[in-house]
Order: structure tokens, then C-alpha cells, then sequence
């Protein structure tokens, strides 16, 4: 699952991050002793490696907008191109709003967007406990005082008409699809949706209808090959003005749309 190179650079990384080495520590000083705890840290990582574990989990730490999240197999790893949702709404809007990140997971798009934006009221919801779990250590651990978690599918609690912007990146890998073999210490739970990966962004974006106001703003995260789809999953609900963000492949990731009732 991974080549040697991965691992030893892996390797280093854990090193400095868990064992606070320092780069002549590892590449020069080769007499340097090891604690029985520190050897233990070792083996254990090297075991969890051969397992395929990702590096995120042994660390329990993800960076994400350049903020360190706590992480484990309870909730995805934090993408890079899930950033650009978080880009896109500091560089767009400024004046206090409601926002909800639906499906929050370890929080990192919400609580990312409640500390760039503090004046923002930012509400994350998830159907998991364990996630939600997850996303309290980490308003905790970032001292978040703007965001809230609360635990509902989706946006299925909302009052109609009470949020400004909602964001989400939801599951949307097909049932079967074979990016799941190389996905398989994350909760299949945050990856996959039936429909061919669309049910959970068209149960999202009916519901956006009746929470958004009217003028309100859905962010969506969704696989490339899925654009098309969910536009017009989009136009169905009475969003217009829709555009798309391509990712860092420069491939469409991300559907923004406004409701207009």
C-alpha cells in the first residue's frame, strides 16, 4: 500500500512530531539512545504501518487550514481540497451570518470557518456520535467559543429559513467503487451514499431549500465526475447563479449555488 520512500519519509515525520527529534538527531547523531518508551513508540508505529494505517491516525493529529486536528478512525483525514471550501467562504463573506456545516465530522471545516470568521455564528451537525465526539475535542482543544455541535441527520432539526450559508462535504463515493480499497481504515459511514454516491448530496440539498433563506449560499463538495449531476440536483431545488470550483488537479470538486424562492 505504500513504497519505501512513503515510509521513511512517514517515519522521519513521526520521529520529530512524536519523539521531538531534531534533524541532526536522526541523520547524524547515530549513537543517540533510545528510552524503553520511546522503543515501545516505535515498534508500535512500524506495526501500525504494516497494518496500513494511515499516518493521521497513529498521530492523532491532521493539519487542516493550517490548524492541527485531532483525528482518529472515528471521522475521515481532513483532504487538502476540502480547504478550498473554507477559502471561499473567508475571501466572500465577512458580515456576521449563520452558517452549518452539515455532517461536520472532526469539525475541521466548521470550526476553520468560526476562527477565520469570529463574528460568524458556524453550527455543525453529524448523525454520528462518535464523530461528533470527535469534533467536541477539537473545539475544545482550538477553543472555539462561535461554534456548535449538534447531532441530527443532516439538516433533518432546522427551523426553515435559518441559515445563511451551508456547507457540507458529504459522503459521495459509490458503493463498490475502488478508491474503497485503498480507504479501508476510514468510517465507510463518511464515504459512501447509495445512488451512485448521490443520495446524501440530494438529501442535503432538498433540505438546504427549506433551511437556507431566501438568498442563502450551499457549498458542496462531491466527486469530479459528478458535476453535472448535481447541478442539476441544484436547479431542481431553486438554486441559480450556479458555479463550480475545480480542486488542486483542477478537476470540479466543489457546486455553489443561491436559493432563490
Amino acid at each position: 500500500m505504500f513504497d519505501s520512500d512513503t515510509i521513511k519519509s512517514e517515519f522521519i515525520f513521526f520521529l520529530k512530531e512524536k519523539l521531538h527529534f531534531k534533524d541532526s538527531e536522526i541523520y547524524i547523531d547515530s549513537d543517540k539512545g533510545l528510552s524503553n518508551a520511546n522503543k515501545d513508540l516505535i515498534k508500535e508505529f512500524i506495526k501500525k504501518k504494516n497494518e496500513g494505517i494511515p499516518l493521521d491516525y497513529i498521530l492523532n493529529s491532521s493539519k487542516f487550514n493550517e490548524y492541527d486536528f485531532f483525528v482518529d478512525s472515528r471521522v475521515l483525514i481532513p483532504r487538502p481540497e476540502t480547504e478550498i471550501i473554507v477559502d471561499y467562504v473567508k475571501n466572500h463573506f465577512s458580515s456576521p451570518i449563520n452558517i452549518l456545516d452539515a455532517g461536520t465530522g472532526s469539525g475541521c471545516i466548521g470550526i476553520s470557518i468560526a476562527l477565520n470568521n469570529p463574528s460568524f455564528r458556524v453550527y455543525g451537525s453529524d448523525y454520528s456520535v462518535d464523530a461528533l465526539d470527535v469534533a467536541c475535542i477539537n473545539k475544545h482543544n482550538l477553543n472555539v467559543k462561535n461554534f456548535l455541535l449538534i447531532q441530527a441527520n443532516w439538516l433533518s432539526c432546522f427551523k426553515t429559513k435559518c441559515f445563511d450559508i451551508i456547507v457540507s462535504n458529504p459522503p459521495y463515493i459509490a458503493e463498490g467503487d475502488s478508491h474503497l480499497e485503498k480507504l479501508v481504515h476510514e468510517p465507510n459511514i463518511a464515504l459512501v451514499s447509495k445512488e451512485n454516491g448521490l443520495f446524501c448530496i440530494k438529501n442535503i440539498v432538498e433540505q438546504s431549500s427549506k433551511a437556507l433563506k431566501s438568498g442563502g449560499i450551499l457549498i458542496i463538495e462531491h466527486g469530479y465526475q459528478q458535476q453535472d449531476e448535481v447541478e442539476e440536483t441544484f436547479k431542481k431545488n431553486k438554486f441559480t447563479k450556479i458555479i463550480n470550483l475545480k480542486d488542486f488537479q483542477l478537476l470540479p470538486r466543489i457546486t455553489i449555488g443561491i436559493l432563490e424562492r
